[in-house]
Order: structure tokens, then C-alpha cells, then sequence
């Protein structure tokens, strides 16, 4: 039953600042990628820099360092991270919403993690240098010593941090969880090793809520979890009762706009529905308030629409996973009007993540979208899988994959530019 209660010739090899190439930040299939950034990313002259040949040929690297990205609580593989080598830490990454541009930056002595997270990376010059894996706003920068030939890097230098220690070069991003009454994100959260998050809490503190509206740009991601009034079973109307807070709806719009990453679930559509109409239609939408609120919650066999989400699900054992905890369903993602990075108009449709195998067709389940500089993630399915506030103890495939995706959708906006051929 769904809830209770309401110097020389210089080879540029351009690399993406935060994200997979595509008009949207994501790339198209297949593509995939997560690193530094026009606004706190490694600037061109914190990689040092490593002479081309006259003809413009690649030098021969002197060795290979081999490794694998993990997520913070230090066993699940990350995809699409970058890892590169670096004769300088890259200057620090802003400490609220900004406009996470891809950049093309001067270097070749990067790449990116496998979907089992592994990476082989090129070194071009021994000595002491400083090894970055950066995926948005998560980073960490540790010395290392480049020796010739094949070496193994250590895994606490390549694991992503769980909180943010500036003196140790560790970043994460400043994340808020806004009041919801379902959808606990902030255990899924913890299950991939994350500390540094805000779960807000003002009770009937009616100032606090209104005050920390206004400090959403301090922040890089915010959750607007599920939330609503369960209907009486007997009543006429929709399966819910839902308002719209309009200050809440035009601070989470700024914020995106600035640069911010809006994740918003299930029953909590509305502020997606009235703050960026067009983009998404609901199983049962009219102009009601609550009208795509379903009763339900079943399980349903996933499908993962993003080739290499698919390919991390199936490296990490979850290709066969079910999403459950869903009282909405996407009918379906339609192309709408927007605004680019740049201020330029554009035309995009939402891109699916995950879908749900359904009456003998698939729903989209989880989609995103850019608007300017910032993004918005919608999930009809909750995180931790349960209403209750005690939630999982296991650790559930579907939350696996939107961690993966609400790190994806943290990565920089713009198109990619594309690397040199190796």
C-alpha cells in the first residue's frame, strides 16, 4: 500500500570538461565521458605539456599507469571518468551552481574509465606529476610519481571521494535534499559512500523553508523527492492530493538555469510539469493538479534506453533489473523549446535513460533534459525502491543506476569536442 500519511609545436588533444558529446551534454549512444571543466575543471597550463613531432604525429608515451575508478564506498566500478596526469593541481571547482561549460583543454595524457571502471593511461614524461579523476563535480587530485614502462596506481587514488576535503584535493558536489515525504535518496546516497550531503529538514518553520529557497545557487545538486497526500481509496479524482510551492517553483528554475542539477521524483512532477511544460507527458495528465498520480508501485522489467548505462549495469552484474516504487508513469518525452548554455535558442527533446517494460511495450522511467547552463533529472521510480523511511538494506540495482545517472547528468554542458586518434 503506497505511503501512510501525507613551449614547442604543441598537439591539442581536446577533451570534454564534464560530460559525452551531444547537444545535450550526453552524447549519442555509445559515447560517454566525465572530467574537467570550463569552471573549476584543469586549466590548459595545470597539465604541463608535451612537444609534438614536426609532422604533428603523437610522441611515444613513456609508460602506461593502470587503475580503476570506484564510486566513494570503494567496490562498485565508475564509467566515463576522467583520469589524467597533470604538472599542477587544476584550480579549485566553484562552490555553488555555475555554468559547467565544455572546454577543450591542451593535453593528451588523459582517458577515460572502462564500464568496469578500469583505464590505461599514457604518460608522457617520469617524474612527479599529480593523477586527477574528476566525473562533475567530484575530484580527486593525489601526487604521484611516473616511473617508465607499466604501473599499477594505487585504488585510494583513483577512488572518488565521499566528502569534501579541499587541503587533501577532494571535492564532491554541495548537495540539498529538500523536505519530501517518500523517496529517501539520502540512503542511497550513503550506500555509494557519500557524506557530504544536506537533508533539510524545517518542520513547520515556515521562515527556514522560505530562507533556504533563496540559497539554492549554493549548492551544485538539489532533490525535490516524491511528496503528496494519499486520497482516500472511495474519493473521486486522482490517487493524490499535490500543491505547487510557486517560490519553490521559481528558485528550483533559477537554479537550473544558473547552472544547478534538479533531481525530482515520482509524485513531485508537477514542479517538472509547470516548470518546463512540454517536455514530458504524463500517464493521465489533464490540467488537474495530481491527475498523473497512479496507484500501483509494482515491479516492472527495466530497460536501459543509454548504451552505456547499459554496459555499466551489465558490468557490475545488473543487466537483468526490475525498477519498482512507481505511482506515476511517462507516457511519453516530446521535443519542446530552449534555451542553450550559450543563451541560444534550440530545439531538444529529453533524453531516456530507463524505461519500464509494460503492457507489451516500454515506458520511459527516468529522462533528463538541459535547460541553459543547468539540468533537470526526472525519475517516475524511487531511489531506494521502498516508502518506507526505513528503506532497503540492500542495495538495489535500481538504485545502482540512478547514481550512475544523477553523476552523469552532473557532468558539463555543451558538445564535445573529440579527441585525437592515439
Amino acid at each position: 500500500m503506497k505511503r501512510a500519511v501525507a613551449g614547442g609545436l604543441l598537439l591539442t588533444a581536446w577533451i570534454l570538461a564534464c560530460g559525452s558529446s551531444g547537444r545535450d551534454g550526453f552524447g549519442a549512444e555509445g559515447a560517454g565521458a566525465g572530467g574537467a571543466s570550463s569552471g573549476g575543471g584543469a586549466s590548459p597550463d595545470g597539465f604541463g605539456s608535451v612537444d609534438a613531432s614536426a609532422d604533428g604525429a603523437l610522441p611515444p608515451p613513456i609508460g602506461t599507469l593502470t587503475g580503476k575508478v570506484v564510486m566513494p564506498e570503494g567496490t562498485i566500478p565508475l564509467s566515463d571518468a576522467l583520469v589524467y596526469l597533470t604538472s599542477t593541481p587544476p584550480p579549485p571547482i566553484p562552490t555553488g551552481a555555475y555554468c559547467d561549460k565544455c572546454v577543450g583543454l591542451d593535453s593528451y595524457a588523459f582517458t577515460y574509465s572502462k564500464p568496469d571502471g578500469t583505464f590505461e593511461l599514457p604518460a608522457y614524461q617520469p617524474g612527479d606529476q599529480y593523477i586527477v579523476v574528476q566525473k562533475g563535480q567530484f575530484r580527486r587530485v593525489r601526487p604521484i610519481h611516473v616511473s617508465p614502462g607499466t604501473q599499477p596506481v594505487a585504488g585510494d587514488l583513483t577512488r572518488l571521494p565521499g566528502k569534501t576535503d579541499a587541503a587533501l584535493g577532494d571535492t564532491t558536489p554541495r548537495m540539498l535534499i529538500l523536505p519530501g515525504q517518500w523517496d529517501h535518496v539520502e540512503k542511497s546516497l550513503g550506500k555509494i559512500g557519500l557524506e557530504d550531503f544536506e537533508k533539510f529538514e524545517p518542520g513547520f518553520n515556515i521562515k527556514a523553508y522560505s530562507d533556504k529557497l533563496k540559497t539554492l545557487p549554493s549548492y551544485h545538486v538539489v532533490f525535490l523527492p516524491c511528496a503528496g497526500t494519499v486520497r482516500d481509496p472511495g474519493s473521486f479524482g486522482p490517487s493524490c492530493e499535490v500543491s505547487v510551492d510557486p517560490e519553490l517553483r521559481k528558485a528550483a528554475k533559477a537554479f537550473v538555469e544558473l547552472g544547478g542539477k534538479l533531481y525530482v521524483s515520482d509524485w513531485s512532477y508537477e514542479y517538472v510539469r509547470q516548470g518546463w511544460p512540454g517536455a514530458i507527458r504524463w500517464v493521465g495528465e489533464t490540467s488537474q493538479l495530481g491527475s498523473a498520480c497512479q496507484g500501483g508501485g509494482g515491479d516492472y522489467p527495466a530497460d536501459f534506453d543509454d548504451v552505456p548505462l547499459r554496459e555499466w549495469m551489465t558490468a557490475i552484474g545488473e543487466g537483468n533489473a526490475s525498477l519498482k516504487a512507481a505511482w506515476t508513469a511517462i507516457d511519453t518525452v516530446l521535443p519542446f523549446a530552449s534555451v542553450d548554455e550559450n543563451g541560444q535558442a534550440f530545439t531538444q527533446t529529453p533524453k531516456v535513460w530507463a524505461s519500464v517494460k509494460q503492457g507489451g511495450g516500454t515506458k520511459p522511467a527516468t529522462v533528463s533534459f538541459q535547460d541553459r547552463c543547468g539540468r533537470v533529472l526526472y525519475s517516475t521510480y524511487h531511489a531506494e525502491g521502498s516508502d518506507s523511511a526505513f528503506g532497503q538494506s540492500e542495495f538495489l540495482a535500481q538504485e545502482k543506476a540512478l547514481m550512475h545517472i544523477l553523476l552523469e547528468v552532473g557532468v558539463c554542458v555543451g558538445p564535445k569536442p573529440i579527441p585525437p586518434v592515439k
